[in-house]
C-alpha cells in the first residue's frame, strides 16, 4: 500500500516528467525542423502527414561507416554491420561522410539536439539500416579500397534483405578504374535483378565536368541523382549527364534531381553540421523511395508485385512523369523532357505516391 510520503514523491516525479516532456514538445515546435525547406521542396512532408516513417524497409548504406552512437541515433535502427576496410567488429566512422547520411534518412529527433537549436528528423526514421564500410578517410591507400571490395559491400547488403542501396563511393573513383565490366556492376546488376533499387549520387565535379555522371551513377538502371539548392537551381557541382552513348527514357542521366546543398544532419561525437554534395541528394532520393515502399509493400523486393528489374524501371518512369520541371524543363510540355543537369526533374514524393496507387487499381 502507498503510503503519504510516497504518493507525495511519485506525484513529484510525474509532475517532473510532465514538465520535461512539454518544454521538449513545446521547443519541437518553436524550433524549426532542420532542412525542412527540403521536405517541403520534395513533398516528404506531405507523406509524413500520411503517417509514414519507411517502417518495414531495410536501407543499405555503402559508405565511410556510421557512428551509432550519436543521440539522433535509435542504435536498434542498424541491424546489419561489416567492415570491409579494417575488418573491425563494432560500428565507427572515420570520415563522418556515412554519419552524415544515415542522420538525414533515421534522425530522430534527440532532446540534446533540441537545446543545441538542431531539430533533426530523418525521412524516414522507421527504416532499419545495413551499414557497409567500403570507403575509407581520403580512401587511400586504394589497395585497401578495390572493386571487389565494393561488390562484396553490396552482396552484404543484398544478403542482409536490404529494399534499397545507397551507394557513395567517394569523390576519387577515376583512380579505382570502375566501369560497366566491374565486378561492383555486376553486383549492382544482380541486386537489380532481385528488384533491389540502387541509387549513386550523379558526382561533384561540375565546376570541372568530365562530360558525364560519375560511376555507378552512370549504369542504366541505377537510380542517379544530381543536387540542387534551396531555390530549386542546380547547384555548381553537380555533375552533368551525357545522352552520347543515345541512353534511352527513363534511364537518361542524372534520372532525378534533389536537396543537396547546406543539408543539416549528424557528424561524429555527437556534432552536427552542415555538408553538400549529390551524396545528399541521393539519401533524399532513398529515404522518399523507402516512405513508397511502406506505402506499397507489394514493391519490396520479396512483396508480391515486385518483378524485379521491371519494378525498378517502372518507378522510375513514375518519377519521370512526376517529377517538378523546373530551370531549363519548365518551357517545355512534355514529362519525359531530360536535360543533362535537371535530369527529369525535382522528384516529387507525394504525387510519386499518388501516381503509384494507380498501378494497383
Amino acid at each position: 500500500m502507498i503510503n503519504h510520503r510516497s504518493l507525495i514523491i511519485l506525484t513529484t516525479i510525474l509532475i517532473a516528467i510532465s514538465t520535461t516532456l512539454a518544454a521538449i514538445f513545446s521547443l519541437s515546435i518553436l524550433i524549426p525542423k532542420s532542412n525542412n525547406w527540403a521536405f517541403t521542396m520534395t513533398q516528404i512532408d506531405r507523406l509524413h502527414r500520411l503517417g509514414f516513417d519507411g517502417s518495414g524497409v531495410t536501407i543499405g548504406i555503402v559508405d565511410t561507416g556510421v557512428d551509432i552512437h550519436h543521440q539522433e541515433f535509435d542504435p536498434s535502427s542498424f541491424i546489419a554491420w561489416k567492415d570491409f576496410v579494417n575488418n573491425r567488429s563494432k560500428y565507427y566512422d572515420d570520415d563522418g561522410h556515412g554519419t552524415h547520411i544515415a542522420g538525414i534518412l533515421v534522425s530522430k529527433t534527440s532532446i540534446q539536439g533540441l537545446l543545441s537549436g538542431i531539430n533533426m528528423q530523418g525521412i524516414a526514421p522507421g527504416a532499419k539500416i545495413v551499414v557497409a564500410k567500403a570507403t575509407s578517410k581520403n580512401q587511400y591507400p586504394f589497395n585497401q579500397i578495390n572493386d571487389s571490395l565494393i561488390a562484396a559491400s553490396i552482396q552484404f547488403c543484398i544478403d542482409k534483405g536490404a529494399d534499397i542501396i545507397c551507394l557513395s563511393l567517394g569523390k576519387n573513383l577515376k583512380n579505382l578504374k570502375l566501369d560497366e565490366n566491374s565486378k561492383t556492376a555486376g553486383l549492382i546488376q544482380k541486386a537489380i535483378n532481385n528488384g533491389i533499387f540502387v541509387i549513386a549520387p550523379a558526382g561533384d565535379d561540375g565546376q570541372d565536368d568530365d562530360g558525364n555522371v560519375v560511376f555507378p551513377g552512370t549504369l542504366d538502371n541505377v537510380i542517379t541523382v544530381g543536387a540542387t539548392c534551396k531555390t530549386g537551381s542546380i547547384a555548381v557541382f553537380s555533375s552533368r549527364g551525357h545522352q552520347y552513348l543515345n541512353t534511352q527514357n527513363p534511364n537518361k542521366k542524372p534520372e532525378l534531381i534533389a536537396p543537396g546543398t547546406k543539408i543539416m544532419s549528424t557528424r561524429n561525437n555527437g556534432a552536427y553540421g552542415e555538408m553538400s554534395g549529390t551524396s545528399q541528394a541521393a539519401a533524399y532520393v532513398t529515404g522518399i523511395i523507402a516512405l513508397l515502399l511502406q506505402a506499397y509493400p507489394e514493391y519490396k523486393h520479396d512483396g508480391s508485385k515486385n518483378r524485379n528489374q521491371t519494378t525498378i524501371k517502372m518507378f522510375k518512369e513514375t518519377f519521370a512523369k512526376t517529377a517538378k520541371k523546373i530551370g531549363p524543363l519548365e518551357k517545355y510540355n512534355d514529362l519525359y523532357r531530360h536535360d543533362d543537369l535537371y535530369g527529369y526533374g525535382l522528384i516529387q514524393a507525394f504525387t510519386a505516391y499518388e501516381e503509384l496507387a494507380k498501378n494497383l487499381e
